[in-house]
């Protein structure tokens, strides 16, 4: 019967302390990942960074360690060789910390980050509409005259 009683308060405490223990595990894992992802930032891989990095901001929201998981995903989308595409999702994942933790260690690099991927998106734009400009006049120049 103490077997018994004894069994049943364990089963009822680790029941209670699969929270925390839960929520210990997972920020263990997201600091690895993340120190994985700077490692593969750091041994000139950002694309496995960039899926390393995504991962932990997909799956550990919660984690102590988000914020600069977001960080670090934006300078690793940045260092793809992708372009265009990845500056937008650069600066999503920046406006993201800066909404979520403004008063992060990351905050003030990130809002300059921010502010340089803007002005380059911005200006690759401008730069697509004067080739497809020239495109179309270079076009029309090589349309026969009517005489």
């Amino acid at each position: 019967m103490r077997r018994l009683i004894l069994l049943v308060a364990l089963m009822t405490l680790s029941a209670c302390s699969a929270g925390p223990w839960t929520r210990l595990t997972s920020s263990l894992e997201a600091d690895r990942l993340v120190r994985e992802g700077n490692a593969q930032l750091r041994a000139g891989n950002p694309s496995a960074a960039v899926r390393t990095l995504d991962d932990v901001v997909r799956r550990f929201p919660d984690a102590p360690i988000h914020d600069q998981a977001l960080y670090d995903l934006a300078r690793a989308l940045v260092l793809t060789t992708n372009g265009g595409r990845e500056y937008r999702q650069a600066a999503a994942h920046l406006d993201r910390l800066l909404r979520d933790y403004p008063t992060s260690q990351h905050a003030a690099d990130a809002r300059a980050l921010r502010i340089a991927l803007g002005a380059y998106v911005a200006r690759t734009a401008e730069l697509d509409r004067l080739i497809d400009r020239l495109k179309a006049i270079d076009l029309e120049f090589e349309r026969p005259r009517q005489p």
